[in-house]
């Protein structure tokens, strides 16, 4: 007999001609061909165990042969969730039992229609292709807008298929059913002539069509076959009917994408029209008026032309539905035609009189609860306590505090008085004490705060058609609320309460500018006239200056080296002292000096900190003037002006207002890139003398301004002034998105909410079946409030870019039930990725049930990476803080692998995550670093039948079952040939290949023990991850002791112990390493023979009988 040392460097050196061998036994042939040909057949766990063949032969395979007698045991194990820590196999000591519960299929993965990462998957594209559709369109713009200029007949038009389907759609008419040569005779058409060819054969589509057309009868153009506004006008035309549809209503309006373009096109269409509007049923008539506002407004789609109407003509019933702003952001008459005079109270102003009212009841509710209150005569010491009273029950300011005591107090007097209701709401006794805690109860105090309200809501809807101070005066609730709100003095008359209202001087001298400041009455008591210093159009005209300002600004500084550079660009200049309040005043000397101001102090230190300039003007080596924070701070500021601007010009009522403020002039000089020092009479020229302001060369600026000759301004005709426009903009850009946001946002929820399990016995909408699937939300259901949403059906048709004109129910049938991964397949044959991509999405099978979700690993292979990962990261490590947030860390990347894999389709997809493929190659005890991506793909991409292929050749060994676990085809998809009903292909080959590694030990131990300690240590080694692992394998145990001649009597020592001694001579990092295991075994085997001259064979019997504990 040979050497247990010479024997395993023989079998070691080439260790696949030594498997090989073994393989080519008659036996051992028959046996694996068996088990090839009918694993498989299997159709269940007692199937495979009934099969004394094949279930004996996987039990030797994964070393677990002498319990091939515990079937009811092993069953146990086969049906355990690899996926669940507390599952019967994973609560087992023995890792062998995993490993072979992992081999097969008998827990498969839940059957489910479509798992959550499909449908987060799916819901993502489905609000994505809203955004894509939005792109198509605009490339589709961009291709029209480039090429229709170079059309110079009309066959080039008719015969360009792209701009020809461009025109069409423009029109919402269908290409499909157009032809070229109709096309063509509407195109040539006389519009003006009713006999031509489109007034007598086209409808009102093709008639609109061929006004936006210049050619002639003969089909040529005379220069181009637009003019600038028609071209103009099409692609705004097709931009806006291009929108995606979200919710196609029945009744009511649709809910549609709105791009930021379309968004951009409505705001100017409104910006042009409104100020042609000039009574109320001309706008509500206008649709795209009406829509804009009731975005800008959020109104809702579905809010009716006659309810807009009546809020903007009735501020009582504005109040009512919660729209005063919408009514005070118009200037009708209750009549519906234009008022031209400003109204009493502007939003603004109403919302400081309802913040201060809101302050007062917080004030009397948190008094009424204090311990301050001790009796009546407390309560009425108190002046805001004792008006809220008076106030909220109509009592008026000159009604005395002595005889509300007496109401406080006697039940009687007060019901003789008729204010019985008043002393039921209040817990005093005849004393003037209070019976009990509290003054009042909880009931009693909303009955209070409620009048309050009440009162609040009656100046709310009476404000709206105040013209005069007097209006309001003779309204005695409307001067309470007033009185309680801003908690005037009852020494205040109410002559005197006047006088504040119409005279600032005199509202000022007595503390009392916030009354004044919330009414906007002359000294006359009326309200004051509307002039109209610019229209809508021409705010909107100076605000694309300022913007225009603020691009030329920052796409200018980061060139400017110094300061002297900055002052000497005009534009630069007055962006800077508008943006920061630096008046004219201030010379360019006096702005220099600010701007190198190191001093940190001084009234424009914000100025100097702005920028990065040195005391003498220049600036470090390296250093811009702003930093990317400046430039956005000044821009922002910049912005602020603007805002102010468009606040300040609603005071103006001719140019001299004007002129005398600093902060409008200085906004004008940037906007429109005045002089700095330009005086006030050359201004004043530009602004009322068109001739002058075009000899100066600033024509806009006086076109964007409405003052006569005289410096005076009209009286405005408009609906709405031009800060009322600015408003309404400013909210519809804030706003035009929400509701299509908010309508995709319910899609997705309904469409989660119908394929989640069902609940209740009333709710039958879940998903079991594509029939369940392809139903109608009205169908699905008893909930009515869906009906008018997208189905599932075209909720998923929509994600993947098609329409029911291409995929029908009955195709989507034949669709969900093909397998998306047969290269041969129905599926594969129709060739359209969209159609690929949509079928797996779902997991239905055959017969249209649902079935267990497809992915790139399985899950038994992920949960066996996991557990080897987290070993191996932190096995090195000592017990303390650092291993602990290593096993955090690795239950966080585990976490992410798991959620990560179900997203991949791919190889492609897999490879671009690092964090995946880091997590597999840690798993397997390999490197990230000396893997990249190009390296991965090859071998991935490898043929494993090939014996010269990169897989085979170069790549480490472990690949193979690495590649071979993953569900890819040699081109990097996703297959189904690799998954088998019982044991998937990856798991079949290792099944064998275990096999005749335990037949190659089994054999050599028959002649020596050594060699088969020796070739079990070297299978095992990898998976060593602790020195207790050692300890508890008894066959590890004898290698290490034998290697390093350990005495026997240590077995007999603490565990830990044992742990510390071992390791003094195992490295656990060495066992990761081929060369060192098999230097390490080699010392075993020479250590064997010198120790082992026994003809026993402690091997056998510890490898066989008494090896691992079983549980």
């Amino acid at each position: 007999m040979i050497t247990a040392s010479l024997a395993y460097t023989i079998l070691s050196k080439d260790m696949t001609s030594s498997l090989n061998k073994v393989a080519a036994q008659s036996t051992v042939k028959k046996d694996a061909q068996y088990y090839a040909d009918n694993i498989n057949k299997v159709t269940s766990v007692d199937d495979f165990l009934g099969d004394y063949k094949l279930y004996s032969y996987a039990m030797k395979a994964y070393g677990l042969e002498d319990m091939t007698y515990a079937k009811a045991f092993m069953k146990k194990v086969l049906e355990s969730d690899l996926t669940d820590p507390n599952s019967y196999a994973n609560k087992l000591s023995d890792t062998r039992y995993r490993e072979f519960a992992a081999a097969f299929n008998f827990n498969a993965p839940e059957k489910d229609v479509q798992t959550d990462a499909q449908e987060d998957d799916l819901i993502g594209l489905y609000k994505q292709s809203f955004i894509d559709a939005d792109k198509a369109a605009s490339a589709e713009s961009t291709y029209y807008s480039n090429n229709i200029d170079a059309v110079q007949t009309v066959d080039d038009l008719v015969n360009n298929t792209r701009l020809r389907t461009y025109v069409l759609k423009t029109f919402k008419i269908d290409p499909t059913y157009a032809s070229t040569d109709f096309l063509r005779q509407v195109l040539t058409s006389d519009l003006s002539d009713p006999t031509s060819f489109v007034n007598t054969q086209g409808g009102d589509k093709y008639k609109a069509l061929a006004a936006q057309f210049s050619f002639n009868a003969d089909g040529t153009v005379n220069g181009t076959a637009q003019t600038t506004a028609q071209k103009a006008s099409v692609i705004e035309t097709y931009t806006l009917n291009s929108q995606s549809v979200i919710i196609d209503n029945s009744v009511g309006s649709d809910v549609v994408y709105v791009s930021k373009t379309a968004a951009d096109y409505n705001k100017a269409y409104y910006t042009a029209k409104i100020g042609t509007i000039t009574n109320v049923d001309d706008l509500v008539a206008d649709s795209r008026l009406a829509s804009y506002i009731k975005t800008a407004y959020s109104m809702g789609a579905d809010f009716t032309a006659a309810a807009l109407k009546t809020v903007l003509t009735d501020p009582g019933y504005a109040q009512l539905m919660g729209f005063t702003n919408v009514y005070n952001a118009f200037n009708f008459n209750a009549d519906g035609s234009t008022s031209n005079t400003v109204r009493a109270q502007s939003i603004d102003q109403a919302n400081k009189l309802t913040s201060a009212a809101s302050s007062t009841t917080n004030y009397y509710t948190l008094t009424s609860r204090s311990s301050s209150i001790t009796n009546v005569d407390d309560l009425l010491a108190d002046g805001v306590m004792a008006r809220y009273i008076k106030d909220a029950y109509g009592l008026g300011v000159n009604f005395s505090n002595a005889e509300l005591k007496s109401i406080l107090t006697d039940s009687a007097y007060a019901a003789a008085q008729g204010k019985a209701g008043l002393n039921a709401d209040f817990n005093f006794n005849a004393d003037g004490s209070i019976n009990g805690s509290l003054i009042q109860t909880d009931t009693q105090l909303k009955s209070t705060t409620d009048k309050s309200a009440a009162n609040a809501t009656h100046f709310n809807g009476m404000i709206g058609s105040v013209n005069n101070v007097d209006d309001i005066m003779s309204d005695p609730v409307a001067v309470s609320y007033i009185r309680t709100s801003m908690q005037i003095a009852d020494s205040v008359s109410d002559a005197t309460l006047r006088t504040f209202l119409v005279d600032p001087a005199a509202a000022s001298a007595q503390g009392y500018s916030d009354v004044h400041e919330l009414f906007n009455f002359k000294t006359d008591g009326s309200v004051a006239t509307l002039y109209a210093s610019q229209s809508a159009a021409q705010s909107a005209s100076t605000a694309s200056k300022a913007d225009n300002a603020a691009v030329y600004y920052q796409s200018t500084i980061a060139g400017i080296s110094n300061v002297d550079q900055l002052l000497a660009d005009q534009k630069l200049n007055n962006f800077v002292r508008n943006a920061y309040g630096v008046p004219s005043t201030v010379s360019d000397v006096d702005l220099r000096a600010i701007l190198t101001d190191q001093s940190g102090t001084g009234t424009y230190a914000d100025v100097a900190a702005a920028f990065n300039f040195q005391v003498d003007g220049s600036l470090e080596d390296g250093m811009a003037a702003q930093t990317a924070t400046q430039i956005s701070n000044t821009k922002f500021a910049a912005a602020a002006r603007t805002d102010d601007y468009s606040s300040r010009m609603a005071t103006i009522t001719n140019v001299d207002d004007l002129i005398a403020d600093p902060a409008i002039t200085n906004f004008l000089k940037s906007t429109y890139n005045l002089p700095t020092n330009i005086s006030d009479a050359d201004l004043r020229s530009i602004l009322t003398d068109p001739a002058a302001a075009s000899a100066a060369g600033y024509a806009d600026l006086n076109a964007d301004f409405n003052f006569a000759a005289d410096g005076s301004l009209p009286v405005v005709s408009s609906v709405q002034t031009a800060a009322q426009a600015q408003t309404t903009n400013d909210n519809y850009a804030a706003r035009y998105d929400d509701e299509r946001d908010e309508a995709i946002d319910e899609v997705a929820d309904n469409y989660k909410s119908m394929m989640a399990d069902s609940t209740s016995l009333l709710d039958f909408s879940e998903i079991k079946s594509v029939n369940d699937f392809l139903r109608t939300n009205s169908a699905a259901d008893f909930t009515k409030s869906n009906d008018n949403l997208p189905d599932l059906f075209h909720v998923a048709l929509q994600a993947f870019g098609l329409t029911d004109q291409e995929v029908s129910r009955s195709m989507m049938r034949k669709i969900l039930t093909s397998d998306a991964y047969d290269p041969n397949g129905y599926i594969a044959s129709l060739k359209d990725e969209r159609i690929t991509n949509l079928a797996r999405a779902f997991n239905f099978g055959p017969d249209g049930k649902a079935a267990s979700p497809f992915q790139a690993l399985p899950d038994a292979t992920m949960a066996k990476y996991a557990t080897d990962y987290k070993s191996h990261v932190t096995m090195l490590l000592k017990d303390g803080p650092v291993k602990d947030k290593a096993a955090k860390d690795a239950t966080a990347e585990v976490d992410y692998f798991a959620k990560g894999m179900a997203k991949v389709k791919s190889l492609d997809d897999f490879l671009d995550d690092s964090r995946l493929t880091d997590l597999v190659l840690k798993a397997n005890n390999l490197d990230p670093k000396d893997y990249d991506k190009a390296t991965l793909k090859k071998i991935f991409t490898s043929d494993p039948d090939d014996k010269k292929s990169y897989l085979n050749d170069k790549a480490d060994a472990r690949f193979k079952d690495i590649v071979a676990a993953f569900n890819f085809d040699k081109d990097g998809n996703l297959t189904r040939a690799k998954i088998g009903a019982v044991q998937n292909k990856a798991a079949e080959d290792r099944t064998q290949q275990l096999y005749l590694q335990q037949t190659l030990e089994t054999q050599e131990g028959e002649t020596n023990d050594g060699v088969r300690l020796a070739l079990y240590f070297s299978r095992k080694a990898s998976s060593i991850t602790s020195i207790y692992s050692i300890l508890g394998d008894k066959a590890l145990y004898q290698v290490i002791t034998t290697a390093y001649s350990l005495p026997s009597q240590i077995s007999g020592m603490d565990v830990a112990k044992q742990a510390d001694l071992i390791n003094r001579f195992v490295k656990l990092e060495d066992l990761q390493d081929p060369k060192k295991v098999d230097k390490l075994l080699k010392r075993f085997t020479a250590m064997y023979d010198v120790q082992n001259t026994s003809q026993q064979s402690p091997a056998l019997m510890i490898l066989t009988g008494g090896g691992t504990q079983q549980a």
